[in-house]
C-alpha cells in the first residue's frame, strides 16, 4: 500500500513540473499572434568573400553576401536589392566585373517560422561578383573597406485584441467589459510581427459619440526607413523616414494629405505619431474588439568589412 502511495506521489509530481514547463512556454510565447523581433532582412558578408587577407593589386577577389530574414514578412523574388557602396562603389582603383555593381535575390526569401525545435529563419548568399584593386601601392600593402548595403520591402503586421468600443447609451444596460484609460497602452507583447518598424504604443480617449486613438510609430531597427517604392544606392532626404499606415476603414487619420484610413506618415529621430478618431454609436455595454494595422516602408541597411590589398611581387 505504502509503494502504490509513492508511485502516486511521483505521478503527481512529474505532471505538476510538465505543467509548469508548459506555462513557461506559454508565457514567453506571450499573449500576442506574432513571433516579434527587431530585425527584417538581415545582411552580412560571406566568409573569404572578400577575403581579410591574400588579396592581391590586379587579381579578382569575389564579394558574396549572405541575406537572412529574421522577420515575419516574406521578401518577393528580385526585390531585395544589394549595391556595392563606398570604395567598391565609387573609386577609381577598383575595378568591377559587373558594371552595375548591384544584385538581387533569384528566389524568394520566406519569413521566419516556429517549429517545433524553434524558429527556423530563410537565408540566401547573393553573389555581387569579383572586383580588382588596380590602384598604386606605394608600401608593402594598402587598407580598403569594402561596403554593401541591401534595400528591401517589409511590412508589419499589427493586431491588437484590447481595443475598447465604448458605450455610447446614457443609461448603463448591462456590464462592460472594458473600460478606456487614457494613459493605459493596449499594445502587448508580440502583437507587432517580427520587423524593424513597429506600432511601440496605442492610447484611447473617449468622446460623447467617438473615440480618439493615438500611435506611436518607431523605428526599432539598426538600419534606415526608406520611403514604399523607393530603392537606389544613393538616397535622397526626401526619400527617407516615410512611413504608409493602413488602419480599418472606420478610422479617420490625421495625415499631411488630408484625413483617411491610410497615408504616409513621417518619422523625426526615428519616431512618428498618427492621431485617428473612430465615430462609436453602441447602445449596448463597452466590449473588447480587435483591429489590425498595417505599415508598408522600405529599409535599407549596410554593412563594412575591413581588409588588406597586398602590392605582390
Amino acid at each position: 500500500m505504502k509503494k502504490k502511495r509513492h508511485y502516486l506521489f511521483l505521478i503527481l509530481i512529474t505532471l505538476f513540473l510538465v505543467s509548469g514547463q508548459a506555462c513557461e512556454r506559454d508565457k514567453e510565447k506571450g499573449e500576442g499572434g506574432f513571433l516579434g523581433g527587431k530585425e527584417g532582412l538581415v545582411i552580412d558578408f560571406v566568409d573569404d568573400a572578400p577575403p581579410i587577407s591574400g588579396i592581391f593589386k590586379d587579381e579578382p577577389f569575389p564579394i558574396d553576401v549572405e541575406l537572412i530574414n529574421k522577420g515575419e514578412t516574406e521578401i518577393g523574388e528580385g526585390s531585395a536589392i544589394i549595391y556595392l557602396t563606398g570604395a567598391l562603389h565609387s573609386s577609381n582603383a577598383i575595378e568591377a566585373a559587373d558594371e552595375d555593381k548591384q544584385a538581387s535575390n533569384d528566389v524568394f526569401i520566406a519569413g521566419v517560422e516556429d517549429s517545433e525545435k524553434g524558429i527556423v529563419e530563410d537565408s540566401l548568399i547573393v553573389s555581387l561578383g569579383t572586383v580588382t584593386y588596380k590602384g598604386d601601392i606605394l608600401g608593402d600593402s594598402v587598407p580598403l573597406e569594402a561596403r554593401a548595403s541591401v534595400c528591401y520591402p517589409y511590412e508589419t503586421k499589427v493586431q491588437t485584441d484590447n481595443f475598447c468600443v465604448p458605450s455610447t447609451a446614457r443609461r448603463l444596460t448591462g456590464t462592460d467589459d472594458c473600460e478606456i484609460i487614457t494613459t493605459e497602452n493596449i499594445i502587448r507583447e508580440k502583437e507587432n510581427s517580427g520587423a524593424p518598424v513597429a506600432v511601440t504604443s496605442l492610447r484611447e480617449q473617449q468622446g460623447p459619440d467617438f473615440v480618439r486613438v493615438t500611435l506611436d510609430i518607431n523605428n526599432i531597427g539598426t538600419g534606415d526607413v526608406v520611403a514604399p517604392g523607393v530603392c537606389k544606392r544613393e538616397l535622397e532626404r526626401a526619400d527617407l523616414d516615410k512611413v504608409k499606415v493602413t488602419m480599418p476603414t472606420n478610422f479617420a487619420c490625421s495625415f499631411r494629405e488630408g484625413e483617411d484610413n491610410e497615408g504616409v506618415v513621417e518619422l523625426r529621430s526615428g519616431h512618428g505619431v498618427l492621431r485617428c478618431k473612430r465615430d462609436v454609436s453602441n447602445p449596448g455595454s463597452a466590449f473588447k474588439e480587435s483591429i489590425g494595422i498595417t505599415l508598408s516602408y522600405n529599409y535599407m541597411q549596410e554593412i563594412s568589412k575591413a581588409v588588406t590589398v597586398n602590392k605582390g611581387s
